[in-house]
């Protein structure tokens, strides 16, 4: 049995089991990929960015016979353990600046690519027969392929997808997708952070969230998805439709309006609330933030990503303390106001250093 802990996205890229089990997931669905993904969310990158780079090979341009196709990927396979070149280098890194981490596959998939323009050029026809031209693909092209919206700290964002859909990004918060997600049978989005979708209805392809090992599939509704790394945990909010999630655990199970489902990663278990006020949910991307008797060691993650801020307490007993609270658009000298009980606390900002003493509750 291969040790799949120690893969990088590399190794996944050219794993038999794992390309086959992306390119037809139904077919080879034995449960161990979903398994595997929800056991180790430490890999979940690597995997993200294998599945993307290997949908991107599937996407083949028209009349790019099978055998083609084979020997492509033989020849990037063979790549993959050559080292790119400082000019490749060159080119991805100038192509892409909002990219710090520069991939050796996508480069080779590139010069490869390259390689087998001429034929494209050569054996792709138009609708009355006529050879037309075609493109070469270029570095910009293949490195570029995915949008990127990273929202930092402080920050939220409000976006529209070409087929009309509404994302609002909350902050620190990081949504990918294919400049051509039309083009496939789904509308793929990747999520990490937290996000709310108002989905435009397209029943001949589904749209689907990805985070932490979770798909979320929706036809066209409103929902709310959190699922920040190191938090162990992925959070649906549905507002109006229906949304299935699945990967996470062996069944689907299907939200209805004003249900919330929360998945934890590491226990494997999934918990479902019925006639949830959904407005605490998802009234972040109007500014305002709402706690339902929440843990404050829940609360301080969320005000450090609003506010950009790291906030330091000196008794660990504070962090149980549970607040009920509505904050519209205030500050963060407030907000701190609002969660000290007369003279028991006290707080010093420095920079984006939040220092604060005492107790938040009583004993």
């Amino acid at each position: 049995m291969k040790d799949y802990k120690d893969y990088s996205a590399d190794d996944f890229i050219v794993d038999d089991s794992f390309i086959q089990w992306v390119k037809s997931p139904a077919e080879h669905n034995d449960g161990f990929w979903p398994a595997f993904i929800a056991e180790n969310q430490d890999k979940q990158e690597d995997i993200d960015e294998a599945i993307r780079f290997l949908k991107l090979l599937s996407d083949q341009p028209p009349g790019l016979a099978p055998e083609k196709l084979v020997r492509l990927q033989q020849q990037i396979n063979e790549r993959l353990d050559v080292p790119v070149s400082a000019s490749a280098v060159h080119q991805i890194v100038s192509s892409r600046s909002k990219r710090t981490r520069v991939y050796s596959y996508a480069a080779a998939v590139t010069i490869t690519m390259l390689a087998f323009g001429s034929w494209w050029v050569l054996n792709t026809k138009s609708s009355d027969g006529l050879i037309k031209s075609v493109a070469v693909p270029k570095v910009e092209h293949i490195v570029t392929n995915l949008q990127e919206h990273v929202i930092p700290k402080g920050e939220r964002s409000l976006i529209a997808l070409e087929d009309g859909t509404q994302v609002w990004i909350n902050a620190d918060s990081k949504l990918e997708y294919s400049h051509d997600f039309l083009k496939g049978p789904t509308r793929d989005v990747y999520l990490q952070g937290e996000a709310y979708f108002d989905v435009t209805s397209d029943t001949s392809r589904p749209f689907i969230v990805h985070v932490q090992g979770v798909d979320i599939k929706v036809l066209g509704t409103s929902f709310n998805v959190k699922g920040y790394h190191g938090e162990n945990k992925v959070e649906a909010t549905l507002v109006h439709g229906k949304i299935s999630l699945s990967g996470a655990s062996a069944d689907n199970v299907t939200l209805a309006a004003n249900q919330r489902a929360v998945f934890l990663t590491e226990k494997k278990r999934l918990m479902v609330e019925n006639n949830v006020e959904t407005d605490t949910y998802t009234s972040w991307r109007n500014g305002v933030l709402v706690f339902d008797d929440q843990p404050l060691y829940e609360i301080l993650p969320i005000l450090e990503r609003t506010f950009n801020v790291t906030i330091h307490t000196d008794q660990a007993s504070s962090l149980d303390c549970r607040f009920t609270a509505k904050i519209n658009n205030m500050s963060l000298s407030e907000v701190l106001e609002l969660f000290g009980t007369s003279d028991s606390i006290g707080y010093t900002v420095y920079a984006n250093e939040v220092y604060i003493t005492g107790s938040f509750c009583d004993d």
